[in-house]
Parts: C-alpha cells; structure tokens; sequence
C-alpha cells in the first residue's frame, strides 16, 4: 500500500471504502471550499438534500484528518488512517495485555490463582515482551478488523476500545480522577470513529465493573465514582454531542429504524467465531465451501473467526485465571459473545428463530434499534481472548527452560500470524471513469440517475460525484437504501414510466447504466432499455451508457 498510497486503498473492490473516501474529502470541501455545513449536501439525494447522518460521519478520520486530507489529498489521508490502526491497536493491546500479565507468576501458583498485586511480578522480562507482543498481534491482525479493512475505515479504529478498557480498569483500581479522564476521552474517541462503540460500551463497561469490584455497593455510594462520571461525561459531551445532534435529528423521523429481520441477518453465528480464516489463501476457499452454503460471494461481515492457535491458549488461561480482573474480562467476553449474537439465533446464516437477549436490549434501551450490525460485537470477544491467549503462553510457557519458553512463544507468534494471513491484501485504484469525466465537461447541472439501483445506493456513486460535480438524485448510507426502496418504490419499476416520470419531476437529465451490474441485477434488460421511447442514446463510455431523458409526449 506504501508503494500505492496516492493512487489505492485497501480492500478487493469499489465497497463503502469509496463512501468513506468520499467524506474525507466532502468535509473539508464544504468547510474551506463551499462555505457551507459538512453535516447536509444538498446537491445528493436531490432534491431532498444528504445528512450525512445516514451513514458512520466517523469525525476521527472526517474531521480529525483534515490536516492531513488538505495537505496529501483524500486518498493519503484515507490510507494513512487504516494502516495507524494496526500500529495503535498492536500498541495498545501490548499496553494492556503487559500490565496485566506482569501480575502472572507462573512459578508460584499460589499466586497465579490469588488476587494480582504489583509486587507479584512475572521476573522473565523477555518472555513477558513476547506474550503481550503476542497479545497485540492478535488483536491487530484478527479477521474482524482485517476484513474492516476492506471497506468500513471507521471500525478499524480498535485502539480506542483497548485504552477505554485499559484507563477504566486503572479507574476501578486507583479511584484516581485523571484515569477517568483518560476513559472519557478514549470512549469519545472510540464513539467518533463509529457510533457502535460507545453502545457497546455502555453495555460492557458496567458488566466488568460489576464483576472487576469488591463492592458494587461501595462503588456506587463513594462519591469519587460520581464525580469520575462526570468528569467523563464532561469529555463525552463536548467531544460527541456536536456530531451526535444530526442523529438525534434523523431518529425522531425514524429513518435510523432498522427491521428486526435485518438486524437478525448480520448478526454473528457461533460457527463464525471457530471456523479457520476463511480469506486464508491455503484453505479458506475450502471453508467458505463449508460455511457458506450459497452461490455468491462470503460477506466479509461474517469473517469474524477467533483462530484456533488463540483459541486454545485462551481454553487453557481461562481454566488457570483467578482474581477480579481476569473474572471481570470473562464476564466481558461472556457478555460480548452473547450479545454479538443479535436478537434472533442464527446458526451459520440458517435461523433457529431462538429469541436472545439482544432482542430485549432492542426493545428497552434508547437508539438500540438502529443496531444493524449486532456481530460487530465480536471485537470486544477478540479482545478478551486475545488478552487470556497472552496469559495462556506465560501461564503454559513460564515453568519451562528458557530457550523452550521463548520458543514457544515466538512460534506461537508466527503461527498466529500465518493463520491470520489473507495472502498479499487487495488494493482498488481510485479514480474517476471515463463517463465522470464527461459529465464533467457537460453545461447542464441538471440532476442525474444510476441504473441498476443498487449501483446508485454504494459508495462508489458517492465518491463519483466527487469527479463530476453533478446532482444525483440518490445517495448511500448504513439507512438510506431501505429508506429509499420504501419511499420510492416506482423507480424500481425502471424503465417503465412510473419510474420516468418521478425522475423527470425531480429534473432528471441524464441516466446512466452500467452494463456489467446488469449480471446480477437483473430487473430490467437493455432491450427493455432501448425500446423506451422517453430514453434516449446518447454516449457509451467504457461500461457505462448514458440517455437523455425525454418528457413524456402525452405531458
């Protein structure tokens, strides 16, 4: 990617990595360019206008890397965001995982399973290094945030779920007012990377608090703790409320409703979690064959596999663990797993129609039913297991020789790394086509249309108008397709005239057809195309075709 940074991003194909491309330059456009709020477009979605609140804003990288997008470009700044977060998740987690595996002592096992105290600390510095190195290679490259990579920058961003974890922890044991800070800020931060954080959050911070303390009664009667919240909110607040209010505004429309069934659909399966890396380039088209019982593609959303090199290091730390912290990231792991599962049981991608808790968590809790992804979960349960697996290679390792034992660990290492591995890591060339290039050069600002429809709903369309300056009267989001299939239904009748006519109230002037996306999309031919008296031919360029619309004779 270094060698490709101005030209690429990650990921195998034209996918929502283009619609965050987009907004990293929409932003600074609208703000030093345009004069005008980089929360609405009006020239998308014509003529009702685009918040930008129908998808992630991910103000980290929209707004953080402002800097950076005026300096090198979009593109720069989009590639510069993905690989920092390996470097930051690795350091964090090594962070994390070497404060607490600092208090195993694998030669005293009195102490191992009593209560951890600074004084209990592991002597083997070396081995210590390699089992949190270890910890944070794991998190890094794990197949939730490799497959994030491909498309969805805004949950790349894990570090700041590791430093929410690890200040909140330091909180809990020191009662101090700047680690609560420090949870604030890294919780802000996570939640302006991708508002799925903050929720998952909110519903894992109290549960490891509740098993992490002494007392849950003490917490909650020490003034300290209400004071620590406040601090926090305070931070939370000044951080997230300014970007929070265009949500707000949506959800008391309901566009941010998502159905019961769809939010079901993505939501992890526990086969998910123990198949092997199916974008492995050894054997992950043989797994794909096994857990993907369909003809098209595996979603990435589903790649979520633990690795079984983590998982039976973790298997065996969970059995030798003792002690409030170790308990308390169970109960989060626990907890993370069974949420992750979303409110229907699906068991690979077949549902079992087993209501779960998640479902509950929909029904009370404000916001949940905009969740359309309840397996993102998943992170949080990488997380604990990543963490257990360091401890499983001190508690495995430590009694061993010294060359055994830092043997062991590196080729645990290796060996982790290796089933993580997805082969060399597709790169998409970002660049205008030749049909942007040419409406471009067009007089008419009159509103244009994409066929078929799912190609107009993605973030490639987005990042298009980027290149031709045009109105579109579509427009792309985690919210909008559904909103848009709902409230305008006769444009799926294309290219009858039900369709037309909406389009020619709305201005429409040109259509565009990109012939390829006919292959699977198979609501319309061009034969149909062709015979439609109100379109006509106009230009083919590469695989777009573009027609002029035509009023309707009878009008």
């Amino acid at each position: 990617l270094i060698l490709n940074l101005n030209t690429h991003v990650l990921g195998g194909a034209k996918l929502d990595n283009f619609e965050y491309l987009w907004k990293m330059w929409w932003v600074p456009h609208a703000i030093f360019e345009r004069g005008i709020s980089p929360f609405f477009h009006p020239d998308i979605y014509v003529p009702f206008g685009y918040p930008l609140a129908y998808g992630e804003i991910t103000p980290v990288h929209t707004f953080g890397m402002i800097p950076f997008t005026l300096l090198f470009g979009e593109i720069i700044s989009y590639n510069l965001s993905a690989l920092a977060s390996f470097i930051l998740t690795g350091w964090a987690m090594y962070a994390l995982a070497r404060r607490w595996l600092a208090r195993l002592t694998p030669s005293s096992p009195a102490r191992v399973k009593g209560e951890p105290n600074e004084e209990s600390v592991w002597s083997d510095s070396r081995l210590l290094f390699l089992a949190a190195f270890f910890a944070g290679a794991a998190l890094a490259f794990c197949a939730y945030r490799m497959q994030k990579l491909t498309g969805h920058v805004p949950m790349s961003d894990t570090q700041w779920l590791v430093l929410t974890l690890l200040f909140f922890d330091w909180w809990l044991e020191r009662r101090e007012l700047r680690d609560a800070a420090f949870t604030g800020l890294f919780f802000s931060l996570s939640a302006l990377s991708s508002w799925y954080y903050p929720f998952m959050l909110i519903l894992l911070l109290p549960v490891y608090a509740l098993f992490r303390v002494e007392s849950i009664r003490q917490l909650l009667t020490d003034r300290r703790s209400y004071i620590a919240l406040g601090v926090a909110a305070i931070i939370t607040a000044v951080l997230c409320v300014p970007f929070l209010i265009p949500y707000l505004q949506l959800n008391t429309e309901g566009a941010t409703y998502v159905p019961l069934e769809e939010a079901a659909f993505w939501s992890a399966s526990p086969t998910d979690y123990v198949m092997p890396n199916p974008l492995h380039p050894l054997w992950g088209n043989t797994v794909q064959k096994v857990m993907w019982p369909f003809p098209s593609p595996m979603m990435t959303e589903f790649v979520i596999s633990i690795g079984w090199i983590t998982i039976v290091l973790t298997l065996f730390a969970w059995r030798e663990t003792k002690g409030k912290n170790w308990r308390a990231l169970k109960a989060l792991v626990v907890t993370a797993f069974i949420l992750s599962l979303g409110p229907i049981l699906y068991l690979s991608r077949l549902p079992l129609n087993v209501p779960m808790p998640a479902y509950i968590v929909r029904e009370i809790m404000p916001f949940a039913d905009s969740l359309r992804s309840w397996g993102r979960f998943s992170i949080f349960v990488m997380l604990g297991c990543s963490l257990l697996a360091g401890a499983g290679l001190i508690l495995g390792l430590g009694t061993l020789t010294p060359r055994i034992r830092y043997s062991g660990a590196v080729i645990a290492l290796v060996l982790v790394l290796f089933a993580a591995w997805i082969g060399p890591f597709p790169q998409t060339r970002v660049e205008p086509r030749p049909v942007d290039l040419w409406l471009a050069e067009q007089p008419d600002n009159a509103p244009i249309m994409e066929y078929p429809i799912p190609e107009a709903l993605s973030g490639p369309a987005m990042l298009y108008t980027r290149y031709h300056q045009k109105p579109v009267v579509f427009g792309y989001g985690t919210y909008l397709p559904l909103l848009y299939r709902q409230r305008h239904p006769d444009l799926y009748t294309f290219p009858d005239d039900a369709a037309l006519d909406q389009l020619e109230q709305w201005g429409v002037h040109y259509v565009l057809i990109t012939v390829p996306a006919l292959s699977y999309d198979q609501s319309f031919t061009m034969d149909e195309v062709d015979t439609q008296p109100r379109l006509r031919h106009v230009t083919s360029l590469g695989d777009v075709v573009v027609y002029e619309l035509l009023p309707d004779p009878e009008n």
